[in-house]
Parts: C-alpha cells; structure tokens; sequence
C-alpha cells in the first residue's frame, strides 16, 4: 500500500439481532487466516464490546467490566500499527450518540473511515429483540412491548427507544455519516427466511475484501432463539427472582448463559408476530427501505430484504398453553439441578485434588528431613 493511500477501517455498528453474533464468531475464529490476507481484527474475543462501552461511557445492566476503561483507545492504537484494512465489530455502537460518534471519528482521522450496518426485517426482529431482553433480565410482557414500539415518538417507552436507538436503520446511519461520503456508508441486508445460511456472511466478507470460502465457518451455533413457551418461562423467572438484586455477572452466568441455552435447546414453538403487527411491519419495512435508498448508501444485498415477506407465526409468549409453560418451566428446573450438582461435584473434585497435592507435598518435606522420615518409619513399623 502507498503512503500516500490511508488504510482503510470498516465500523460494524450493528445492528443486533442481525446476525452479528455469528458474524462475530467467524471472525475471531479465524483472526489469524484474516490478519494473513490483509484484515485486522483487533483486540481480544471481548475487545469490542469493552471499546464500544468506553466509547459511549456507558454500563451495561449496572455493571462496568474492569476490562472497559481506556478500551477504545488501545483498539484505535493497535489499528493505527496497521497498514491495511481493519475492522470494528460491536452491534452496541448503533446506538452511539453523536458526541460518540464524533469522539471515534477524529480518533481515526488517520484512516479512510467505513460505515457497516446489517439490517433485517422488522417481522424478525420484533420477537428476536423482545426475546433477548427476557434473556437479560427483562419482565415486560411481548405484547406491551408490542404496542410501544409502534406507539409514536413520544409516547415510547423505554424499551421501545432503546428498540428504535439499535434498530432505526436510516436514524443510525445519519447520525454516524454525517461527515462521510455516502459510498463510505455501507448497508448489508440479512438474506430472508430459507436462504442459503452462508449467505450473509458472504455479503460481510466481500464487502471486506476477503474471499468468503476461505474461511472456517463450520462453528458451533450460538446465541440460540428461544421459543415461546420458553421465553415465557424465562419472564417468570426474571420477575420471581427480581426482589433478589442480583449483580449482572451472577445473573448471566446462570440465568443467560446457563438457564436460556438449555431452554433453547428445547426447540419449542416459535414466537409469532400477530397479523396487525405484521402488517405494520411490512409498511414500516418499505418506509426504512426508501428511505435507505434516497440516502444513496451502498447496499450489499438487497433492500427489499428489509419487507417481511412472510409472518412469523407460532405461539404468543403471553398466552402459552398451560402444558407447555409446565414442560418448560421443568426443562428449567432440570437445568438449574444440573448447574448445581455440576458445581458440587466439581467442588468436591478441587477439594480431592487439593488434599492429594497436600498430602504429596508433607510425603516430600518428611523424606527430606532425616528426624522425621525416622519418625514416619517408626509408626509404619508399629501399624504393621
């Protein structure tokens, strides 16, 4: 590359729910094949999670990782000993205020700055997002949540702002080009229901400029969805344990990374989106479409990709038939018996691990010290 030429750096700004975690793990499973053909991506597998919360001065669920202060800075710093192409991948920056905004992009005044924002249709991501928010805690029910994404600006409620701060695809990108060239500002969209699952990750690679089936990305599925009934479940776990104040690392530790997984693995009954939302959906859908395409954005894909083309139909979460909240809710209980005799016998383990290195430890000191070892000798002879 010429001197004369700034690297380029690519800013993934989300949004959740769009296939960032799978995106994400393809990435760092294959950091050093990447760094070979010329993409950094820097950091740790937490890195930019850290960046973008020091970044945005912001916690998360009350608790701030010690990992988080000067996150932003050693990330710019390792791009800038970079001499080519690098990428910042975190689904929180989308909502990023414009002081942040502003703060990044001198930050890398350096470099040739990209925009990259994945979007997916609103008939998938209602239920998507109201289902990670039970998986952090959430009580609110499916359809209050519903109802205030769809209620006008100011009658929002706070889920519903902070839905619309991760998800209003032409509000996050106005905010984040304001000082760029539109063909800086790249919109990726999520192929639909029934395409080829590679898909979007060949869209994200090749607007990188790496080949797409170089890569490793037979990876173990993560950040599974939840089914109604078990998500359902998952609430009413939330709210009997609310009066307990539980720090965020306890609760994810159980709840998100122990308790939802084992509920996905259920394979329950989807979430359905009821047909009044659906339909609003596909209108709000053609809106961000529009809207994205006078913008004159890059589009890798297709923005038609943002129209629901078909309803998601299931089961409401708030009215789960009573058989399968019990068939669930015992699923859940199992998991939790699990996690605690695992831990137990684990526990007990360590315990029998340390006695023995104990044990093997005092064997040495005796042996090496002659009034001992014919002490030890003795009560041998005796117990004879």
């Amino acid at each position: 590359m010429s001197p004369s030429v700034r690297p380029a750096v690519y800013i993934h700004v989300g949004a959740p729910k769009t296939g960032t975690t799978y995106l994400q793990q393809i990435l760092h499973h294959n950091r050093p094949a990447l760094r070979r053909a010329g993409l950094l991506y820097p950091g740790t597998q937490h890195a930019h999670f850290w960046a973008s919360q020091d970044l945005r001065e912001r916690r998360f669920r009350g608790h701030t990782d010690a990992h988080v202060a000067g996150a932003w800075k050693r990330l710019v710093k390792e791009i800038r000993g970079w001499p080519d192409r690098s990428l910042i991948d975190h689904e929180t920056l989308a909502a990023a205020p414009r002081e942040a905004i502003d703060r990044a992009l001198a930050d890398l005044d350096f470099a040739e700055v990209h925009i990259v924002l994945t979007a997916r249709d609103l008939a998938r991501q209602l239920p998507a997002t109201w289902q990670e928010r039970v998986k952090n805690g959430s009580t609110g029910s499916y359809s209050d949540f519903l109802a205030s994404v769809r209620a006008a600006k100011a009658e929002r409620e706070p889920a519903a702002r902070h839905f619309w701060a991760m998800q209003g695809a032409p509000a996050i990108l106005a905010r984040w080009s304001r000082t760029l060239p539109p063909e800086h500002v790249h919109v990726v969209t999520v192929p639909p229901r029934g395409s080829d699952p590679g898909l979007l990750w060949q869209r994200f690679a090749g607007l990188l400029g790496v080949d797409p089936g170089a890569y490793d990305t037979a990876l173990p599925v993560v950040n599974t969805s939840l089914g109604a009934a078990e998500a359902a479940v998952l609430r009413r776990f939330n709210a009997a344990i609310g009066d307990l104040d539980l720090p965020w690392p306890a609760y994810a530790g159980v709840f998100k990374q122990r308790l939802a997984p084992a509920l996905a693995e259920r394979a329950g009954k989807p979430i359905e989106v009821p047909e009044d939302d659906f339909h609003w959906a596909v209108e709000r859908g053609q809106k961000m479409a529009d809207d994205l395409r006078a913008a004159g954005y890059a589009v890798v894909g297709d923005l038609a990709d943002l129209v629901p083309a078909s309803r998601p139909t299931g089961v409401h979460p708030d009215h789960v038939p009573a058989e399968a909240s019990a068939d669930a809710a015992l699923a859940g209980m199992v998991s939790m018996v699990t996690l605690v005799a695992e831990s137990r016998v684990a526990t007990t383990a360590v315990r029998r691990s340390q006695r023995g290195a104990f044990a093997r430890r005092v064997e040495d000191i005796v042996g090496r010290t002659p009034a001992l070892r014919r002490l030890r000798d003795a009560y041998r002879r005796r117990s004879a």
